[in-house]
């Protein structure tokens, strides 16, 4: 066991350099500076050496990662005792203020089976190695699974085990204003990785997406635009528990909005009024009441001459359709291949926007019919999908 120092961002397959340039972006305005060159680990994940002002940063604003932890120890012990061992000599030695008396942890292990030992006694291991190692700095720890100050995840990574802290201690992608989720929720970081795809650019340009379900596309289309906080007002992360982040705590100027001077403008249309009432309420609970226009009806129907009575004209040049269309799940291919013809037939009337779409059926493209600029795998959930990007 060693000690190590690292901010890793966690996020869905194939998002490194989704995750990296939101980071940039978030930096850049919040702090001023820009961070440091990142190391990969695989397609999903984002190493930088260790900030707490950047980790900071990162919990409360990163839309496109699911997770935010701060590895603490990593080994390549092969049994339990030497892992015991090492750990609570690394715990005893380190003067890092993540423990303070009494607190609450809890451990979990993901990602652990090419160990020789079960899941849960990896986790018994690490949680005793931690308790007694704390000890020696008079730490007192308490174990409580449900309710924790801080929550620890050991990882297997390149054959070795690491122990980090979940900064947030809980998943990113659970921003807590979807009231109504509908039948085939889009996870809300994932939204965010089709904006950054799309290179959405709010000062200029609208979104509209004409098949909007719970309006988690528009909503983080708003909300990222403006460099909003993942945590409303009266919830905090679980990192600002501990004593070395208790001074970002009452920082304002990482609080509100990064950039709240942008307005940005967002069209949501679905041919199911109760899905666009649902959209409405989730906007709502995001603080987005009244600035995103709900639109009920068939795409079809959406012209750009509506559009531009809805919106700024001097927007109206510059627009991205972005959207989630169904799949063919609870379509059978006799719909689906139609209503694929006739969405691009349809984007036909915005020439010089641009149209990014999830797609998640192979007869998307015959269908479709339109070349394509940009094509990028991904994974919604447990399915393959690609992203597609065409300048109309």
């Amino acid at each position: 066991m060693s000690i190590v120092d690292s901010l890793r961002l966690v996020g869905s397959p194939e998002t490194n350099r989704v995750m990296k340039g939101e980071l940039i972006r978030l930096a850049g305005r919040g702090l001023g500076r820009r961070p440091a060159q990142p190391d990969r680990a695989g397609s999903g994940a984002l190493i930088y050496p260790f900030d707490a002002e950047l980790a900071y940063l990162a919990v409360r604003y990163h839309r496109t990662a699911t997770r935010v932890l701060w590895d603490l120890y990593t080994s390549r012990a092969g049994r339990l005792e030497p892992l015991y061992d090492e750990l609570h000599r690394d715990v005893r030695n380190d003067g890092r203020a993540w423990l303070w008396n009494r607190a609450a942890i809890s451990v979990q292990a993901r990602n652990v089976g090419a160990f020789p030992a079960g899941s849960r006694q990896i986790v018994g291991t690490v949680k005793n190695a931690i308790l007694d190692g704390a000890r020696a700095h008079s730490i007192e720890l308490r174990v409580d699974p449900h309710n924790p100050d801080i929550e620890l995840v050991v990882r297997m990574h390149d054959d070795a085990l690491t122990v980090s802290i979940d900064l947030a201690g809980a998943s990113l992608s659970r921003r807590g204003y979807r009231i109504e989720g509908g039948r085939a929720p889009l996870r809300e970081h994932l939204a965010a990785v089709l904006c950054m795809l799309a290179r959405h650019d709010p000062r200029r340009e609208l979104v509209l997406d004409p098949m909007c379900g719970s309006g988690t596309i528009c909503i983080e289309a708003a909300l990222m635009a403006r460099g909003a906080p993942l945590w409303p007002a009266g919830r905090a992360p679980a990192m600002l528990r501990m004593p070395l982040f208790h001074h970002l705590a009452g920082d304002a100027g990482h609080s509100g909005p990064l950039f709240a001077d942008t307005e940005p403008l967002v069209i949501g249309n679905d041919i199911d009024s109760g899905a666009c009432r649902n959209a409405r309420d989730n906007a709502a609970s995001a603080g987005l009441t009244g600035a995103i226009s709900w639109q009920v009806g068939h795409f079809r129907d959406l012209s750009r001459d509506r559009i531009a009575r809805l919106v700024r004209a001097e927007k109206l040049q510059n627009g991205l359709i972005l959207c989630n269309p169904p799949y063919g799940q609870r379509l059978g291919d006799k719909q689906l291949g139609p209503l694929y013809r006739d969405l691009s037939r349809w984007c036909g009337q915005f020439r010089g926007w641009r149209a990014a779409f999830l797609i998640g059926n192979p007869a998307w493209d015959q269908w479709f019919g339109r070349r394509v600029r940009i094509r990028k795998t991904l994974r919604n959930g447990p399915i393959r999908v690609n992203f597609c990007l065409y300048d109309l």
